[in-house]
């Protein structure tokens, strides 16, 4: 964003306005008129507000030392490098400083009448006050409420029991995936289109969108500046348009592997371990249609009865699954609250 002029320089800036509380005059310079030049009454930096454009009263050769410091004996406005109240005396080292209008907007070409300062009261009057620090009793009890699912969580999580369980039954399962190559569809930039894509259509349209600049958009902004002036600054940003960008897209076919089914078996001890028949609807070409295996998988399970009488079980190496027998004893965990065996733990009774 583009700013012109800068903060504090002489050029455009004006005089804030105040009205005098004490004999009622109206429309005081906020830097020329410290003190009312009718009743003597000393200027509020609070009630300062900013004049219309038809009123504006500029500042020459003005140079800007900071925002007035409030005497804190007898609140009289001090510059800002003052360092004893020029009313009363006393040092200004934790004077607070000035209270500053808000900043005002105008677009361009729009015209500012005469600040309300009853109307800017008014708004901080009932500006919704921030909230007293500390922890709202809901979002206590919501804290509450999550630490004790967190403790509960752990608890259900570590909290074991050791015992001892046998060998209630055995399964095995063995899995073969195939693939079928297929006609696949596919679209990109036509210079990225793979070698072996047929059916090619070629289309020009929309890829993408340009954000193009499009001219500016100002404001004229008023800035209190805390020592009875304030300073207009136009703020500009530039504005930007959607512009389409086009390119040649293309749409196509490439013939892919892709998965189709999967062969199955399984069974215990009782049935030989053996991978599924892959029968003749399998054939080993590069025609489409045609199928291939893509890969195998196989688990082994040792089956025990929780204290539940329930039968569960737990994956196991293709060794430890041969090598055992029905009712050996195995030391296993099981949670204390969902008596749930946790695998992990086997252990094989040795002897």
């Amino acid at each position: 964003m583009q700013v012109n002029p800068r903060p504090g320089a002489s050029d455009n800036v004006y005089e804030m306005l105040w009205d005098c509380e004490f004999c009622g005059t109206k429309k005081l310079l906020g830097k020329t008129h410290r003190f009312c030049p009718n009743c003597g009454a000393q200027q509020d930096p609070k009630a300062r507000y900013f004049p219309s454009d038809e009123e504006k009263v500029a500042v020459k050769d003005h140079v800007y030392v900071g925002v007035d410091k409030m005497c804190p004996a007898c609140q009289t406005p001090n510059a800002a490098l003052a360092q004893f109240c020029t009313n009363c005396g006393s040092p200004l080292d934790k004077a607070a400083a000035a209270t500053l209008a808000p900043e005002r907007q105008a677009a361009e070409g729009q015209s500012l009448g005469t600040e309300s300062l009853k109307d800017r009261q008014q708004a901080a009057l009932t500006k919704p006050k921030p909230k007293a620090k500390g922890f709202p009793l809901a979002l206590v009890l919501v804290v509450i409420a999550l630490l004790a699912g967190v403790g509960f969580c752990l608890y259900t999580a570590f909290s074991v029991e050791t015992t001892t369980v046998s060998v209630a039954g055995f399964r095995w399962e063995r899995q073969v995936s195939l693939e079928a190559l297929q006609p696949v569809p596919g679209s990109s930039s036509c210079d990225l289109v793979p070698l072996d894509a047929y059916g090619i259509n070629r289309r020009y349209e929309v890829v993408g969108y340009n954000s193009v600049p499009d001219g500016q958009r100002c404001e004229r902004v008023q800035i209190d500046q805390g020592d009875g002036t304030f300073r207009e600054e136009n703020r500009c940003e530039t504005t930007y348009r959607s512009e389409p960008v086009y390119g040649y897209v293309c749409s196509y076919l490439v013939n892919r592997w892709m998965p189709t089914r999967n062969l199955e078996s399984g069974g215990d001890k009782s049935t030989p371990v053996t991978w599924p028949a892959e029968n003749q609807s399998v054939l080993r070409c590069d025609l489409l249609g045609c199928e291939r295996v893509g890969g195998r998988s196989e688990r082994y399970f040792l089956q025990f009865r929780d204290p539940q009488n329930e039968l569960v079980e737990c994956p196991v190496d293709r060794a430890l699954w041969d090598e055992t027998s029905i009712e050996r004893g195995f030391t296993a965990e099981f949670g204390t609250v969902f008596r749930d065996l946790r695998c992990s733990s086997l252990e094989p009774i040795s002897g």
